[in-house]
């Protein structure tokens, strides 16, 4: 039986519904709704599954929860429950507020260690509190090097990592992980891989010199099977072993100990292939996206504050680029090289691009171009907004765009995506906008997840065509009379 029949069967039973007069008002004989209720067929349409929820009288929990299990048999479990984790990691994006909640901690330890010998830890709370010292420690000094080998569901570790490395000088952070390497959900309905890579994303923002490299390995088995220390962090003067329930460790300040455990930290991590790769100024990143052109694939933008590249005239690049950026006249030329591509890709007609109607209002208030770093450019006067949004409508009518009903994630800190079959990034925005980091996808399994989740967003989550001019229109019109 499939999780939608057991429920159902489940709410028949306890509310004493009589099978033959469900089925009638649903339309079936009692042949079919019998296949139904067993699992042997599933509801014809989403039509049935409001019948049947109108029938037996559902609270509403209860209806969302059979709803929930009917998109499950349609769609898979894994499909389903991998699909509900990519919203789940755009909405839930909050790099900067992480890093601000956990800076008020009072994690940082001033004891010192032992200065020779070794240090034999019982607790996490010992773990954490030596930790904290040698990370500090060494993130504070801009010659430092922290090698771990972790997973990054070791929460706190991450946490506190983040709130250091984004007050420390530039030490250097190498970060081997295992991936899972079952595509398949996780018992507790997560897909970890995602969710490794909503861990490190914290660390990517807050330093500039944070490198993360995987490896695959069946995750349960890794943690559950003999392994004294299989995770460790070291830094020049301490090498800390942790158990695998990160409850018991080992420090070593032995110089040959930490020499030779260094070495083949760095063994193993030439070998491996970065999770991301980080492009950081602004000219490289527009040298990288012009290289993404999806050729005959489909590709995806997606990003609440809809994508405008397309729609800048040289015009109005001259008029709001700052006259006092480094580099002025280098730039310019890029981003107008770039931006012709851009416009070729566009034409192309193989990208959607997804945004929402928040992020055009955020746009048409701010005069903001999030896809571009504060620092570079003037906000746009309202005039040339109106502009915008205009050409933004035409391509609406062309249904090169498609406007979401809701937004999803944060429209102050927001986190971009662009996802072909080949290639894909992440970008989001630091220190208030005025900078922006892009994050080549390298990992196959999470580009796969991310241009799945595009592919298949539900047509309910957007508005129409039409209703999407409508509402442009409407925008427009409130602003024209400003």
């Amino acid at each position: 039986m499939s999780e939608f029949s057991e429920l159902l069967t489940y709410y028949i039973h306890s509310k004493d519904i009589k099978t033959q007069e469900l089925a009638h008002y649903c339309g079936l004989d009692r042949s079919n709704m019998y296949k139904v209720i067993c699992g042997k067929r599933k509801p014809s349409s989403e039509e049935m599954v409001d019948k049947i929820c109108k029938f037996l009288h559902l609270l509403p929990a209860e209806e969302t929860e059979l709803r929930e299990a009917y998109e499950i048999a349609v769609l898979g479990h894994d499909n389903y429950y991998r699909r509900k984790d990519v919203l789940k990691f755009f909405s839930e994006f909050r790099l900067t507020a992480q890093q601000e909640s956990f800076s008020g901690s009072d994690a940082v330890v001033g004891a010192e260690l032992t200065p020779d010998g070794a240090l034999i830890l019982n607790s996490r709370h010992e773990i954490n509190h030596a930790l904290s010292h040698i990370i500090s420690r060494e993130l504070n000094d801009s010659t430092g090097h922290l090698r771990l080998l972790f997973q990054p569901d070791f929460d706190y570790l991450m946490s506190f990592l983040a709130a250091e490395s984004s007050r420390a000088s530039g030490a250097r952070i190498d970060h081997i992980i295992c991936l899972n390497n079952d595509s398949k959900t996780t018992q507790s309905r997560r897909n970890y891989n995602l969710y490794c890579l909503k861990q490190v994303m914290t660390l990517y923002g807050s330093s500039s010199k944070y490198n993360c490299f995987y490896y695959y390995d069946n995750v349960a088995s890794k943690t559950e099977n003999i392994s004294i220390f299989p995770y460790i962090v070291i830094s020049r003067k301490y090498a800390c072993l942790l158990s695998p329930d990160i409850q018991k460790g080992y420090i070593t300040t032995e110089p040959a100990s930490i020499r030779m455990l260094k070495e083949i930290f760095d063994r193993h991590m030439n070998r491996l292939t970065p999770l991301l790769c980080r492009i950081d100024s602004v000219v490289s990143q527009l040298e990288y996206t012009a290289s993404l052109h999806p050729g005959h694939n489909t590709a995806y933008s997606f990003q609440m504050t809809p994508c405008l590249t397309p729609f800048l005239s040289q015009r109005l690049l001259e008029k709001y680029i700052a006259p006092d950026l480094p580099g002025r006249i280098h730039f310019l030329e890029k981003i107008k090289n770039y931006i012709q591509q851009m416009s070729s890709v566009y034409e192309a007609d193989n990208i959607t691009y997804i945004f929402s109607l928040k992020g055009v209002l955020h746009f048409i208030k701010t005069g903001k171009i999030s896809e571009y770093p504060a620092d570079a450019y003037f906000p746009l006067e309202l005039p040339d907004r109106i502009l915008l949004v205009r050409q933004l409508l035409n391509a609406c009518r062309q249904k090169k765009y498609k406007m979401l009903k809701d937004n999803i994630g944060n429209i102050e800190n927001e986190l971009f995506l662009f996802v072909s079959q080949k290639k894909g990034y992440l970008m989001f925005p630091i220190d208030s906008g005025r900078n922006l980091i892009y994050l080549d996808i390298a990992e196959p399994g999470l580009l796969f997840t991310f241009y799945d989740f595009c592919e298949n967003i539900n047509e309910k989550m957007f508005y129409s065509s039409d209703e999407t001019v409508r509402l442009l229109q409407k925008v427009l019109e409130k602003y024209r009379k400003q």
